[in-house]
């Protein structure tokens, strides 16, 4: 099958959103995020805090699973044309991509979502082959699970007088700086050794963490199997009506759920639910609408996002490599120490680094490093050739 551009360019745009995001959990610690963050300081902060939380907190991690999706339809529509067996491939691809994610997390980065993709990719397997009926209906079901179930508790512990979540969801600042001072003695003054026992720590609350999130992004990689399976972006120059439909109905109904959130400090409401678990999916289907359409009318100006996107898993450990090296202390130990422009400063330079890495690394070789390993690993033979040969 043809190779589609469009979708190597959603994968280098997902990856920016995604670094723009995990860039602030190497400067942070997870336990200080994870009870809404240090305290954002100066117009300029607060600006792009509140940006970011509208436009790119959630999105592109959706954005990705959309496209993990939308890969397996496609890897599953190859093995059928070639008249190989899909299911045995598909589960050594999982399994070596779970190795991946593992060494990642322990030795590089906590906050890995390889591993996850890898555990929920295998539950794919029941439904590849499924009419795009029926991947529809599923995702809606995963996707609103936990939103439906979490309104259910608030409101009947509200109603029993047994919500107390005014006092729950209270936040100390003092215990934020708290966690945040701790973590930094560790990731920005610490020895390798115990930057690695408290990563594996971190790792293993990340994991636990994504637990709330599994359905949803299940959810999600039905949603892009369906999507494949409506061959979304075959011949997408006659479907521009359909775009433009779904990504203004994605695009309003996302702010429309997403911005009250910004308007209150407040956590673990309904609002909040609704901006991650309605709202963020909205957002993402209205950039892939949307992303799509620029794409079409006007190919080299978003050309440079297909150079991460062709070597996408080689391009998201780098990220990780780069970021451990900027913030830990085996590296330049800035661990807590920029703000969050300087943050997405940095976020945005090594992007335009990996686009530059990838032109010059795409013309010699058709694969990225670790997609060749990869590939090596789950088909046992060499699937890295160069261009020159």
């Amino acid at each position: 099958m043809k190779r589609i551009e469009v979708l190597d360019g959603l994968r280098g745009f997902a990856l920016l959103g995604i670094l723009i995001v995990n860039i602030n959990f190497f400067n942070e610690s997870l336990m200080a995020i994870s009870l809404g963050g240090t305290p954002v300081e100066g117009w300029w902060n607060e600006t792009i805090k509140a940006v970011s939380v509208l436009f790119v907190e959630g999105k592109f991690l959706l954005l990705f699973s959309f496209l993990f999706g939308y890969g397996a339809v496609i890897l599953y529509s190859n093995a059928e044309a070639a008249g190989r067996k899909f299911t045995p491939m598909f589960i050594r691809r999982m399994m070596a991509l779970l190795l991946f994610g593992i060494l990642h997390g322990i030795f590089i980065w906590h906050g890995d979502i390889l591993t996850s993709y890898a555990l929920l990719g295998l539950l794919l397997l029941p439904f590849i082959r499924r009419s795009s009926k029926t991947l529809l209906v599923w995702s809606i079901v995963l996707t609103l699970l936990i939103p439906i179930m979490m309104t259910i508790f608030m409101v009947v512990g509200s109603l029993s007088g047994l919500d107390n979540t005014e006092n729950m969801y209270t936040i100390d600042p003092s215990q934020i700086i708290a966690f945040q001072q701790e973590d930094q003695l560790i990731y920005g003054e610490g020895t390798y050794t115990e930057i690695t026992v408290k990563r594996i720590n971190d790792y293993i609350a990340s994991l636990l963490n994504m637990i709330l999130f599994s359905p949803q992004i299940l959810g999600t990689f039905l949603l892009g199997a369906y999507f494949a399976k409506r061959n979304f972006f075959h011949d997408s120059n006659r479907k521009k009506s359909s775009f433009i439909k779904l990504g203004w109905i994605g695009g309003i109904a996302g702010i429309v759920f997403t911005f009250p959130r910004i308007l209150t400090d407040s956590s673990n409401t309904l609002l909040e639910i609704g901006s991650v678990f309605i709202g963020s999916p909205m957002l993402m289907l209205s950039y892939v609408s949307f992303f799509s359409i620029v794409f079409m009318k006007h190919p080299k100006f978003l050309h440079f996002f297909t150079y991460p996107g062709k070597m996408a898993f080689t391009m998201y450990i780098l990220q990780s490599v780069l970021c451990s090296l900027i913030f830990y202390s085996y590296g330049f130990g800035l661990y807590g120490k920029l703000t969050l422009w300087q943050t997405t400063a940095i976020a945005l330079v090594i992007f335009g680094l990996q686009a530059i890495i990838g032109k010059m690394w795409l013309q010699r070789f058709k694969n990225g490093p670790l997609e060749y390993v990869w590939r090596t690993l789950y088909k046992g033979k060499l699937a890295l050739k160069s261009k020159a040969q």
